[in-house]
C-alpha cells in the first residue's frame, strides 16, 4: 500500500494584518521593549470588535474589554499588577459613561460614580466596607451640583450641605450619632455666612456665631475644637479625586478620599 505524506498544514492566525487601504484587520498585537504584551485584540476595518485583553510591562493583566458597535462601545474591567478588579464600567469613544463601580482588594464595591461621555454628572457614592453608604454627592459637567450627605455607620447622617456650579451654597448641618444636630448655618459663595449655631449632643445650644465672608464676629469665643473640626469638614471637601488615578492600589485612593 501507497503510503501519501501530506503536508504540514499552520493553523496559526496570522498577526497584524492591514487590508490595502491601510486598515487593520484580524489579530493584532503590540508588545512592550520587554518583549510582554501591550494588547491583543481582533480587529474589522480598522476597529475592534469582541474581546481585547491588555496588559501591565510585568505580564499581567490590566484591562478586559469587550467592544461593540464598531468599536465605539467598550464594556470594561480594569486589574491592578497584583490581578485584583479595581474598577468596571463602559467606555463610549474612549470616555467614561453610565456608573462605573470602584473595589477594594476583598473585592468589596468602595465607590461608585456617574459619567456621560467623559463628563461625571448624577450621584456619586462612597461606601463603608459593609456596603453601606459614608457619602453621597452629586456632580453636573464635572462640578459638584447638589446634595452632599455624609453618613455614621449606623446610617444616621453625620453632614448635609449643598453645592452649586463647584461651590458650598444654602444651609448645612452636621450631627452627632443620635442625630441630633452638632451645628448649623448656611454657606454663600463657599464661605460661612450668616448666623451658625453649636449645640452639645444633648442637644443644648452651647453657643452661636455672626458670619459675614467667612469670618466670624465673635471668633475669639467660639469653641476651638469645635471650630477645627468645622474647618477639617471644609478641608476635605476639596479632596474628591479620580479613582483611576489609583488603579494600582484602591485601598490607597479608598483611604485618601475618607477615613472609611
Amino acid at each position: 500500500m501507497a503510503i501519501i505524506a501530506l503536508p504540514m498544514v499552520s493553523i496559526a492566525q496570522t498577526k497584524n494584518q492591514s487590508d490595502q487601504l491601510g486598515r487593520k484587520q484580524g489579530l493584532w498585537e503590540k508588545s512592550y521593549p520587554n518583549g510582554t504584551l501591550i494588547y491583543s485584540g481582533t480587529f474589522k476595518d480598522d476597529y475592534p470588535i469582541g474581546e481585547m485583553k491588555r496588559f501591565h510591562s510585568n505580564g499581567i493583566l490590566k484591562a478586559k474589554l469587550f467592544f461593540t458597535n464598531k468599536g465605539t462601545r467598550a464594556k470594561t474591567e480594569l486589574y491592578n499588577e497584583s490581578l485584583q478588579l479595581v474598577a468596571k464600567g463602559n467606555f463610549i469613544q474612549s470616555k467614561k459613561d453610565s456608573v462605573w463601580l470602584y473595589f477594594d482588594k476583598n473585592k468589596r464595591i468602595r465607590a461608585s460614580e456617574t459619567f456621560n461621555k467623559g463628563v461625571k454628572t448624577g450621584k456619586s457614592v462612597y461606601y463603608f466596607t459593609d456596603g453601606s453608604p459614608a457619602e453621597t454627592i452629586y456632580f453636573a459637567n464635572n462640578e459638584r451640583n447638589g446634595s452632599w450627605k455624609r453618613f455614621f455607620k449606623n446610617g444616621n447622617a453625620y453632614f448635609e450641605a449643598n453645592y452649586q456650579n463647584g461651590k458650598l451654597e444654602g444651609p448645612a448641618q452636621s450631627y452627632f450619632s443620635n442625630g441630633n444636630i452638632e451645628f448649623s448655618g448656611h454657606y454663600r459663595n463657599n464661605l460661612r455666612d450668616g448666623k451658625w449655631e453649636f449645640y452639645s449632643n444633648t442637644g443644648t445650644l452651647l453657643y452661636s456665631a455672626e458670619y459675614k465672608n467667612g469670618i466670624a464676629s465673635n471668633q475669639d469665643e467660639i469653641d476651638k475644637i469645635q471650630q477645627n473640626t468645622l474647618k477639617e469638614m471644609e478641608k476635605q471637601n476639596g479632596n474628591l479625586v479620580d479613582p483611576e488615578k489609583f488603579v494600582d492600589d484602591p485601598d490607597s485612593y479608598l483611604r485618601s478620599q475618607r477615613q472609611f
